[in-house]
Order: C-alpha cells, then sequence, then structure tokens
C-alpha cells in the first residue's frame, strides 16, 4: 500500500511492509488481483513473519459461489496449499516460531513444491486429482482469512508476489525486494522482533485495557525496523 492510498483498517504499515493485526478485513475481486482468465499454476513468493499461533489462511481464492479454488494456510508445523474444495497437500513447516520466513510455492500442473533456503531446499507434493484450470474471475480474493468469520493471519508481511511463471521458483531469492532479503540476512543478529502472543488473549492478563492482545510488541517491531 502506497502513502496515497487508505490503510485498510487492522493493517499497520512499518518500513518494510505492512502488519495484520486481529482486526485486519482485506477483501477484493479477483480481478483486480489476478489477470482474466487466470490459471491456478502460479508461485507465491512470501517473506513474512506470524504474531500469533492459529490456524489461519494467509490468503484464499473463492469463487463467485463461494467455494475454495485455491488459498495457503498456516497451522502449527504444517503448511497447507488448497487447489479446490476440500483438496490439499501439506508441507512439513512450521511458520508460527516468531521468526522470518522466505518462501516459494510453485504449483504446476498435478504438483506443488516448496522452496526454502533460495531454493536450495525443495519438497514436492502431488495432488492426486485433477485441479481447476482457471479462477473465477468474478469470484473474491481474501487476505488473512479463509472467509469473513473466520481467524485472522497476524504478522507482518515483507513481500507478497504472485508470478505465472515457474521460472522464478529455483531463484526466487532473486525475485525478494532488498528490505526482504536483508530482514532475513541479518535475523540472527537482532533480539526477537516481536513475541509470539498467546493462543488466547486471556492468557495475558496484565495488558492494558486499551491496548489489543493484537497489539503487543508492535512497537518493538517499528522501532527496530530502522536498522535492517
Amino acid at each position: 500500500w502506497s502513502s496515497s492510498r487508505t490503510v485498510p483498517q487492522g493493517v499497520i504499515p512499518f518500513k518494510s511492509g505492512v502488519i495484520f493485526t486481529q482486526r485486519a478485513r482485506v477483501e477484493a475481486p479477483v480481478s483486480t488481483i489476478l489477470p482474466a482468465g487466470s490459471s491456478t499454476d502460479l508461485l507465491l513468493v512470501l517473506s513474512l513473519c506470524s504474531h500469533r499461533i492459529n490456524n489461519a489462511f494467509l490468503f484464499a481464492v473463492k469463487s463467485k459461489k463461494k467455494k475454495l479454488q485455491l488459498g495457503v494456510q498456516f497451522v502449527p508445523g504444517k503448511i497447507i496449499v488448497y487447489v479446490g474444495h476440500k483438496r490439499s497437500v501439506y508441507f512439513d513447516y512450521n511458520v508460527h516460531d516468531g521468526q522470518w520466513h522466505n518462501m516459494a510455492i510453485d504449483i504446476r500442473g498435478q504438483t506443488v513444491t516448496l522452496f526454502t533456503s533460495c531454493g536450495k531446499r525443495r519438497v514436492h507434493a502431488d495432488l492426486h486429482f485433477k485441479k481447476d484450470e482457471a479462477l473465477d474471475p468474478h469470484g473474491s480474493f481474501l487476505f488473512g482469512k479463509m472467509n469473513q468469520h473466520s481467524v485472522q493471519f497476524e504478522g507482518a508481511i515483507c513481500q507478497f508476489d504472485i508470478y505465472p511463471s515457474a521460472k522464478a521458483a529455483h531463484h526466487y531469492c532473486k525475485y525478494l525486494k532488498k528490505q526482504c532479503r536483508q530482514a532475513d540476512t541479518y535475523r540472527p543478529n537482532l533480539p526477537p522482533l516481536i513475541p509470539l502472543l498467546p493462543r488466547d488473549p486471556s492468557a495475558s492478563p496484565s495488558t492494558p485495557p486499551h491496548m489489543e492482545p493484537s497489539l503487543q510488541g508492535l512497537r518493538n517491531l517499528t522501532t527496530a525496523a530502522p536498522s535492517l
């Protein structure tokens, strides 16, 4: 989001990107995010840091009839990639550890591949079923949720890019923004930017009434960001 646009509710800009809080509500027509007739074959390049342990979707693409066509969900210890209604594959990978994660997810034909460590590590998963070839141009794109009633992804996003070509997959770090590469490179030299928030907000009885649990620790991130 540029400064000339209105920042969505529940989204906090910081130097390297944006922070999604519990109050975030970001939804847009698929046609404004992806070209008309876009295939379900695509590549995601991501740089993010989760702030709360939950089972939220990073994003979801739903048809006009509200059927899930595409989505990525982060559950403790796993990344689940959905490529159709109730159709998915998963990878053993923990995003909920309070660290920055740079990765690429390639959906190509009957295979989904997770790339990490700038392409040095890759894991394949076979779909074992025929997926939809195209996304519904009249559908909706939800960021951080599966639907308006589900739990919200809470965390910092430095980069979220969708590519139609797979050529970036093996060398996805070349496509990472400079500030995202630095966030990952210098991470070991920084103190934890944000402590993982408890699963249950009631687990923090000492929280001042004026500060939401989802906003705890945000000051640490925004003050540390310039040093990145």
